[in-house]
């Protein structure tokens, strides 16, 4: 009953502020975005025809089929639109959650009920998890529906980016809830988790460089320090890739043109050579093992909620 009441609490501050209600609209704008696009042929129809292009300077139509390119557009929704763009937004609505709560007269009144410290503090983090899953849910089904009736594409898998965004934005909302808690301060909250959602990435992508530049791994010593160091952090970068292998949808090289098609020239060697090393670190990546992975990212996310916690119940209020 505590826990509900907790969650029904966070809900009713997120309506009061109508972030709850910028989100959805959102959701919509999107998926009216994704209405507009269309498959016609060999051409990529835009804005509800108003704008067209010609699918023969695609890799995957001239290599493995138009229908890949459908994927790839997929992929692109996933990592740019979900992965990116939501997630920011629902940091912003979510890093003030602890520190609104720790305010001198409302953190009086919720300590004042028969509810613990850490049991309070580990439903309101239940409780932001759940606001996401509520927003990823209604945004993963609309566009699911928009891809089926629009595109003609079915993919249950795609439904599974909802349990991955979940997951996604704990690895970040950890560090929003850190330093909400030390300092109080939402805007804090905010820029600190983004920063450190930037580091994770950069941390994470460090790896792929070298082996996308097979020259830069001749310095051995760095690049398996490297690999080391990407394995203490979140593995953010890994949401793009499990979410397309449970999709089934191509990679974002897919939806890039091919080098020298058409008027511009053939494509050179070297061109060859690096599009293949980029196709080959990105269809690596989709056969990674999704538990090595999810594993130490929740682990390092564990860590930081016991830190936390921890501050939060030591705290004098």
């Amino acid at each position: 009953m505590q826990f509900w009441a907790v969650i029904v609490d966070s809900f009713r501050e997120s309506l009061d502020r109508k972030i709850f209600w910028v989100l959805i609209a959102l959701s919509c704008l999107i998926a009216l975005v994704m209405l507009s696009v269309g498959f016609t042929g060999d051409k990529i129809s835009f804005f509800f025809g108003l704008w067209e292009t010609e699918t023969e300077f695609y890799s995957p139509v001239t290599q493995m089929g138009p229908t890949r390119l459908v994927g790839a557009v997929v992929y692109f929704f996933l990592a740019a639109l979900l992965g990116w763009i939501g997630i920011v937004l629902i940091i912003i609505a979510t890093a003030g959650m602890f520190p609104e709560m720790m305010r001198l007269g409302a953190i009086d009144v919720v300590l004042s009920k028969p509810i613990s410290r850490a049991r309070l503090f580990l439903y309101k983090y239940i409780s932001g998890m759940v606001f996401v899953a509520v927003q990823g849910a209604f945004f993963v089904v609309l566009t699911f529906l928009v891809m089926g009736l629009r595109w003609g594409v079915w993919r249950p898998g795609y439904l599974l980016s909802v349990p991955l965004l979940v997951l996604l934005f704990s690895y970040i909302f950890c560090v929003s809830v850190y330093v909400g808690v030390k300092t109080r301060s939402t805007v804090a909250a905010i820029l600190l988790s983004i920063g450190a959602w930037a580091l994770f990435a950069v941390v994470h992508q460090a790896p792929q460089v070298f082996e996308t530049f097979p020259s830069l791994k001749e310095h051995a010593a760095v690049y398996h320090t490297i690999r080391v160091i990407s394995w203490i952090p979140p593995k953010t970068g890994d949401f793009d890739y499990l979410a397309a292998r449970a999709a089934g949808v191509g990679t974002s090289l897919d939806v890039v043109p091919m080098p020298g098609t058409g008027e511009g020239g053939a494509m050179t060697e070297l061109d060859r050579q690096q599009l293949a090393a980029a196709r080959d670190v990105e269809e690596r990546q989709l056969l990674k093992d999704p538990v090595a992975s999810i594993g130490s990212s929740l682990l390092f996310e564990a860590v930081v909620v016991l830190m936390a916690m921890w501050s939060f119940v030591r705290r004098d209020y």
